[in-house]
């Protein structure tokens, strides 16, 4: 009690030598208080109390001292202690065998790298955050990501919903593995009946490969898919082969944003403003009709003058106006892989910020986290209320069709 009353006196009206006093104080009675806990443990687990004689009808166990010391890190730092021990193996539901860190300290730490901390600089940050004596190095950061690769191989085979409206895809390549070698993590995001937005599949592989994405169309339907409405992506022929080969019945959409800037590539800075209000207006109109009108206008105009991006406008053909084809407040959402960029986003502040990643299934973990982290916060698509009318409509709609050509 004197040593409380000692502490107590330290403590000024700064908050850091009173928030030091109290997690040393907390750290105290926390190496005081666990080995009594397991004391009590052995104690029921034996039925009887310290220098108790045993029941004549219970099995023979006797105590052996403790065991060696050993550390714990905690929320509020680390502390050191002694557990009693028996004669023969015993388990404690309270700390286990081999335990260093709490569960919420094991939680925390897969999050520091996840949002940026390097693996070698973890030594330093944790002397910081919970003493020189926390039990914690590279290697345990290690096995902790390894659960990652657990959490992915289950993720990956889950089962999915039977229609999804729209399918969005693209890719992000993170910097990984040896120097010379591109990687490209490839992704999909859906949305359900219930107008969420869901990350379908996250795979390696190559971007403009038709049989990469044949393969990934191909494992959403093992795994429950059997109707896309529409796909959205940018000028990726592979992915729109593939998609028209496994899923027949779904459209195309080409990323209407995508386009604007590869048309803008090929106009000289100058002219920049205004030829993209003039693409803006395109982007912005309220019909197929006067969307294709003010297209043919923008040809007229800068064909003569500017032939290669009018080209570029023009190759994209039909399929930059698919979206007219569903309900009006889901245009924002379709017409480009907004959707998905934006999740990209935070994956890319982490990916860049690091040197190199050293393997490829490292970054494709890291990455398959950092997503759906990102998936959380994904909102419902604006006018919500009519994707499972629509869904059902436009397979209604398509049955006939196939009615009328048999």
């Amino acid at each position: 009690m004197v040593k409380y009353k000692k502490a107590a006196l330290q403590a000024t009206t700064d908050d850091g030598p009173v928030a030091q006093t109290l997690s040393a104080l907390i750290l105290e009675h926390l190496s005081q208080l666990l080995p009594k806990l397991v004391e009590q443990e052995i104690s029921e687990a034996l039925g009887r109390a310290r220098y108790e004689q045993h029941d004549s009808k219970a099995e023979k166990q006797y105590r052996n001292g403790y065991h060696k010391p050993r550390a714990l890190a905690c929320g509020c730092g680390t502390f050191s202690f002694q557990l009693p021990r028996l004669r023969e193996p015993f388990e404690s539901q309270l700390v286990k065998r081999y335990q260093r860190h709490t569960d919420e300290v094991a939680a925390a730490l897969p999050q520091l790298y996840l949002h940026g901390l390097a693996t070698g600089d973890f030594r330093d940050a944790l002397e910081a955050l919970l003493g020189e004596a926390a039990p914690l190095s590279p290697a345990s950061i290690v096995r902790l990501k390894q659960e990652w690769e657990q959490e992915y191989e289950a993720w990956k085979q889950r089962p999915l919903q039977v229609d999804y409206l729209y399918v969005w895809a693209d890719g992000i390549y993170p910097k990984a593995g040896p120097k010379d070698e591109n990687m490209a993590v490839l992704v999909l995001v859906g949305l359900n009946r219930q107008g969420e937005k869901e990350i379908l599949a996250i795979e390696e592989g190559y971007r403009e490969s038709d049989e990469t994405w044949r393969d990934i169309f191909r494992n959403l339907k093992q795994r429950g898919v059997r109707w896309i409405g529409l796909t959205i992506a940018d000028g990726l022929d592979g992915l729109r082969k593939a998609a028209r080969d496994v899923f027949p019945m779904s459209k195309h959409q080409r990323c209407f944003v995508h386009k604007m800037r590869n048309v803008l590539d090929k106009i000289p800075s100058n002219l920049h403003d205004e030829v993209q209000k003039a693409l803006q207006e395109i982007y912005n109109a309220k019909s197929r009709a006067e969307a294709l009108n003010l297209k043919q206008a923008f040809v007229a105009r800068y064909s003569q003058a500017h032939p290669k991006a009018v080209k570029s406008l023009n190759e994209a053909g039909d399929l930059l106006f698919s979206y007219f084809d569903f309900p009006e407040p889901h245009w924002k959402s379709i017409k480009s892989t907004n959707v998905i960029e934006s999740m990209f986003a935070a994956v890319k502040l982490r990916t860049d910020a690091a040197r190199r990643i050293p393997t490829r299934k490292s970054a494709l973990y890291l990455v398959f986290k950092l997503l759906t982290t990102q998936e959380q916060r994904l909102n419902k698509i604006r006018g919500h209320r009519r994707v499972a009318e629509t869904i059902d409509a436009l397979k209604h709609s398509q049955r006939l069709k196939l009615r009328k050509a048999a």
